[in-house]
């Protein structure tokens, strides 16, 4: 197993690749190898060198919304982070690479042609391919919404997919596996009435108010129907909770905070409190949002 680890065919493979850097909880040990392919024909050599092993893998876009193991990852990253191609195809359509950042489709297309949406995906970290393979939004909406189509790279090569809502739900998509690769999407948007650079920040100066700042995935867990994780911790008396280096936001429980150098186990505490307690009080499973990665 080493000899297929060491001699990976590929000038951006990287051995004992560092995580924690490159996720926003700044937690994690390191890859034993990670892939960083530049362009999509080699996301393709890369992913199908990828599966040919028998080792475990992982696809991972900007970190945003994982929290992974100290112990690392003992198989193979498969990083989007370097599809940073953006591309204007007129009527308001846009092909964008899975590793452009969130925050820039928002900051470069939607505000300087006041496209509407701009409350669905303002201030959400993360990358096109992250947010499209969580349907990450907010209260105002989501990000597959506005997908016309998704490229995917699977066991049956590269395809494009045409979005349809029957194809995602709250926080989730049934259109791409585990192992699958999401290489970008064709976004398509519509002019608002409304000045979206004003909503923008509106938003942005409610998340800076209302949420904390510092290394952390964002909201841990999702909304069960007709409520909010956050409240349901906060009435469990949990704001403030620590472990180790981590804490329950005092400013929003449904943040959990690497305040201090926390290690994974100091975190997913937290994250087991929380659930055992919301439980035990409102008989509700709180599900995660947040994407645990366990070494294996």
């Amino acid at each position: 197993m080493d000899d297929v680890l060491d001699n990976a065919p590929f000038p951006y493979a990287r051995l004992d690749f560092p995580l924690a850097p490159v996720t926003l909880y700044n937690i994690g040990g390191p890859a034993r190898i990670a892939l960083l392919p530049r362009n999509a024909p080699e996301v393709d050599e890369a992913w199908r060198w990828m599966v040919a092993q028998p080792l475990p893998r992982l696809v991972l876009g900007g970190g945003s919304n994982v929290l992974i193991s100290d112990n690392g990852f003992p198989g193979i990253v498969l990083f989007t982070t370097h599809l940073t191609r953006m591309e204007e195809l007129g009527d308001g359509r846009y092909r964008v690479g899975s590793g452009v950042p969130l925050a820039r489709l928002v900051r470069d297309v939607m505000l300087p042609n006041n496209y509407a949406g701009v409350g669905a995906l303002t201030g959400i970290p993360g990358s096109v391919g992250g947010a499209i393979y969580m349907n990450a939004g907010t209260a105002n909406g989501s990000t597959c919404q506005f997908l016309e189509s998704v490229n995917l790279m699977n066991n049956g090569g590269l395809r494009s997919l045409e979005m349809d809502p029957s194809l995602y739900s709250y926080r989730g998509q049934n259109f791409c596996g585990i192992d699958d690769v999401i290489l970008g999407g064709v976004f398509r948007f519509t002019p608002a009435e409304e000045d979206q650079r004003a909503l923008f920040d509106h938003y942005m100066l409610r998340r800076r108010e209302k949420q904390p700042q510092g290394h952390c995935c964002g909201s841990v867990f999702k909304n069960p129907p007709n409520d909010h994780a956050g409240r349901l911790i906060e009435a469990c008396g949990l704001k403030g909770a620590r472990a180790g280096g981590a804490v329950i936001s005092p400013v929003h429980a449904n943040f959990i905070m690497n305040e201090d150098g926390a290690s994974f186990d100091d975190v997913l505490g937290l994250i087991h409190l929380a659930k055992e307690q919301v439980r035990e009080r409102f008989g509700i499973a709180l599900e995660e949002e947040v994407r645990i990665i366990r070494s294996r």
